[in-house]
């Protein structure tokens, strides 16, 4: 997991050159003007916009990826994640659903660590790091708006 901020100089510093062309790109954008839904960046990356409450941690499942990464930016609101980084047991998961690429367990998370994202920060999940957004922090729901870059791990 890596934790950055588009309004930081330097953001990108040490990122994979296509995740720092991405954030590039997002910062080039009217963020609060974008539409909800799928937008392609190109043929192999694309985001999506949305918008919705966040809820108790343990109410939601945890959800991991197979073959892309997540760059999950914070347009409004603030939202907690909850994320591990070690080897989830996948014995512990639903099944894997290719198409979409996700896999949910209702398990806890091993190892677990937290994140609050306020506007304009952003986390990267890669694959097989089990993580938990849309969380609220003190048992007050938000409303929040985001955009979620899906990455193939294979362009790294």
């Amino acid at each position: 997991m890596i934790l950055g901020d588009l309004n930081k100089d330097n953001g990108t510093l040490g990122l994979s050159p296509v995740i720092a062309e991405v954030c590039e790109y997002l910062k080039g954008l009217d963020l609060q003007a974008l539409t909800l839904g799928r937008h392609e960046i190109n043929d192999d990356i694309f985001m999506n916009v949305m918008e919705f409450e966040t809820a108790a941690a343990d109410s939601k499942k945890s959800e991991l990826h197979h073959r892309y990464l997540d760059v999950q930016l914070l347009i409004s609101g603030a939202e907690l994640i909850e994320f591990g980084v070690g080897n989830p047991d996948l014995s512990d998961y639903e099944a894997y659903q290719d198409e979409d690429d996700y896999q949910l367990t209702a398990q806890p998370i091993a190892y677990k660590n937290s994140v609050l994202l306020a506007p304009n920060m952003f986390a990267i999940f890669f694959p097989y790091e089990a993580h938990k957004p849309g969380c609220h922090l003190g048992g007050q729901s938000v409303k929040v708006k985001k955009l979620v870059v899906k990455i193939p791990y294979s362009l790294l």
